[in-house]
């Protein structure tokens, strides 16, 4: 070994003069005057740096093997000369973001993956480089294996943090990943195989870790799930995949729970009603034949495949009838949806959820069901989940209670509040007779408030002046054929059976004066029975005979001599009347006449039916009453006079006996 502080040379070496002298020599003299093995360690060891053939060149000829640096520094320049004006390099980058995974020219996930990488710690520098941002935005990056979609995630979080103005694109793209769903086949030969069921864990993943970046994150999101919502033509399919994600995000985004529920329900209602206005367009049996078909079908199959090639073929009515059949699937599908969503929540028992998730449903009936007209399925979630236990059916009914009387409130909305009341208290299963009593009393200590205020400027009957006051008499007799088995007081405080019912001698004893509270009001100057739903008159009529509660009859057929007047004055009906008679068809005196509508009318979607089974209550008639004799000059004469829409059980004549026709029948009027 030689020592760096050794000042002996090597033989033949000379060393350099100090006086300049010249350190060049000739080719041949070397050649001549040197051997191979007089040469020292050190030249020995730079001769074989330089020229050692052993030594292992490799020179990279596969782009995929870049290394990080590499990417890196690649990265770095093309930013560097975009910002000023050379946009070579940008654009390749912008374009190998883009390709499709499995196009012919792209590069595999591990390469990508080093670009991403490179592209977190270059964030900085995107300040002018939107055209790089979308074009991150709208890579496929789903579909690839873990360890990439965990970088393109702190891409995005990176990305954000320091451009906040790219939430709304970032966002838009993963919620339409809601509506469209990505394909796990757009995947790189290096990624492994991947379901769809993964797919859309990976998506709430990240949306989930962008939302923990920062609060404010959700602010944007509930405009975008809204604006990205199926359209009401889209197929049952599309709307089932986005509500359900959407409902998922409600569970961990809990700012926007309420705002999604809300967006949920609007969009059902519409559906609903559109459903309604179709069948009003078609025949009177249409809703039985489309019900019965639905049925037929196989319980689940909410398929998309459809035969293009027939659709030229049929005709415009055959269209119309195909399209309102897959929006009845549609609605079957998107109630059973909802009504599994919210049984999860009250199966868990976690009571603050509970009653969380039943004020949601509350001030969405208040706010989107309530002013709905024709409304025909979506309230049943109400009907339903409010019968889960006693505190919410007397929380449901009191909700009804107040928003029916309270004076701030619109008219109609008051009127459609007294008929969800009667509805739910002569529906409900689960309803108790106490709870029964209670809202009888409520109703009548309010129609007799209203008659004591208006009997004595009354005129005559007038839904437009007095339309609140007919709206609590309907509720009223609407409420006493079904549960007037509830308002009879015994010695025992036990209901009648049929058998004590129909031997019995004598008149009943009713619940807290009612007979007498009806019979005043009944026959007094605002006459209701003019006015209220000639269907329920009738049966009411019948049924109060029968039990000897009041005799109506004559009055029924003195109303028949009397003539509404097409009064303008002002009233309830300002501004509704003409909405009410555009969408039920009324025509004539029926136009001042209050609907036959109840929107708790039998149940008639065959898929979500399942979870109303034993909550409703179904027409029966009372023991040991005769079905009415049909007078048929008389009834083709009112079925020529009444809008056809209000065919009910009530007219059914010996039909009434057929516990199914009767519910069915009912609907009709309801519709």
């Amino acid at each position: 070994m030689v020592s760096l502080a050794s000042t002996s040379r090597a033989a033949g070496v000379v060393a350099p003069s100090v006086g300049g002298g010249s350190l060049k020599r000739k080719h041949d003299n070397l050649s001549s005057d040197f051997d191979s093995n007089d040469l020292t360690s050190s030249q020995i060891k730079k001769r074989r740096v330089t020229f050692d053939p052993a030594v292992d060149i490799r020179i990279l000829s596969d782009v995929q093997e870049k290394s990080q640096e590499l990417v890196g520094e690649e990265v770095r320049r093309a930013l560097e000369r975009h910002a000023n004006g050379d946009n070579g390099d940008y654009d390749q980058l912008r374009q190998l973001l883009t390709l499709k995974p499995t196009s012919s020219d792209a590069p595999l996930t591990r390469l990508l993956q080093k670009y991403i990488v490179a592209l977190t710690t270059s964030v900085p520098l995107f300040d002018k480089s939107s055209g790089l941002v979308h074009a991150i935005i709208d890579s496929h990056w789903i579909a690839r294996n873990e360890k990439y979609v965990r970088c393109y995630r702190h891409l995005l979080r990176s990305l954000l943090s320091v451009y906040p103005q790219y939430t709304s694109g970032v966002l838009s793209m993963l919620v339409s990943m809601f509506l469209e769903q990505p394909s796990p086949a757009i995947r790189q030969q290096d990624d492994p195989t991947i379901d769809r069921t993964r797919l859309q864990e990976r998506i709430h993943d990240t949306l989930k870790y962008l939302l923990r970046q920062s609060s404010m994150t959700s602010t944007p999101l509930g405009p975008i799930l809204a604006s990205t919502f199926p359209f009401p033509t889209d197929t049952a399919k599309a709307h089932i995949h986005y509500i359900r994600n959407i409902l998922r995000v409600s569970e961990y985004c809990l700012e926007l729970k309420g705002q999604i529920l809300s967006l949920v329900m609007d969009k059902l209602v519409k559906i609903d009603v559109q459903i309604q206005v179709d069948m009003d367009e078609l025949e009177d049996d249409i809703e039985d034949r489309l019900v019965e078909e639905a049925a037929n079908e196989e319980e689940g199959d909410i398929s998309d495949d459809e035969s293009v090639s027939s659709e030229e073929s049929l005709s415009a009515e055959e269209q119309q009838l195909k399209q309102l059949k897959e929006n009845v699937a549609k609605l079957d599908a998107i109630m059973d949806l909802l009504f599994s969503h919210y049984s999860s929540i009250f199966a868990r028992g976690d009571l603050d959820s509970i009653d969380a998730s039943f004020e949601s449903l509350l001030a969405q009936f208040a706010s989107i069901i309530l002013p709905t007209y024709r409304s025909r399925h979506t309230q049943f979630l109400l009907f339903h989940f409010s019968q889960v236990s006693p505190d919410l059916t007397e929380r449901f009914a009191g909700a009804c209670s107040a928003l029916a009387f309270d004076h701030r409130q619109p008219h109609i909305l008051r009127v459609s509040a007294a008929a969800y009341l009667a509805s739910f208290v002569a529906r409900g299963a689960h309803v108790s007779p106490a709870l029964v009593r209670d809202i009888f009393d409520l109703l009548c200590h309010h129609l007799e408030i209203l008659r004591a205020s208006s009997e004595f400027m009354c005129k005559g009957p007038d839904l437009r002046r007095y339309g609140s006051y007919y709206a609590i008499s309907q509720a009223l007799i609407y409420t006493f054929c079904f549960r007037w088995r509830d308002l009879i007081v015994t010695p025992d405080g036990q209901p009648l059976t049929d058998e004590e019912l129909v031997y019995h001698d004598g008149d009943f004893t009713w619940h807290n004066s009612i007979q007498d509270i009806l019979r005043r009001n009944i026959f007094s100057k605002l006459n209701p029975l003019k006015i209220c739903a000639p269907t329920i008159v009738a049966q009411f009529a019948r049924v109060a005979h029968h039990l000897r509660f009041l005799y109506v009859f004559p009055l029924i057929e003195t109303n028949k001599r009397i003539r509404l007047a097409r009064s303008l004055g002002s009233g309830y009906m300002d501004g509704v009347g003409t909405r009410e008679t555009a969408l039920s068809m009324k025509k004539g005196e029926q136009v001042f006449l209050l609907d036959a509508y109840f929107p708790f009318d039998p149940y008639l979607l065959p898929r979500s039916q399942r979870w109303l089974d034993g909550d409703y209550v179904d027409w029966k008639p009372v023991p040991g009453m005769e079905p009415p004799a049909v007078n048929e000059d008389e009834e083709e004469e009112e079925h020529e006079d009444e809008d056809e829409d209000d065919d009910s059980s009530f007219e059914r004549g010996d039909e009434i006996e057929e516990e199914a026709e009767v519910d069915d029948v009912s609907t009709e009027a309801s519709t």
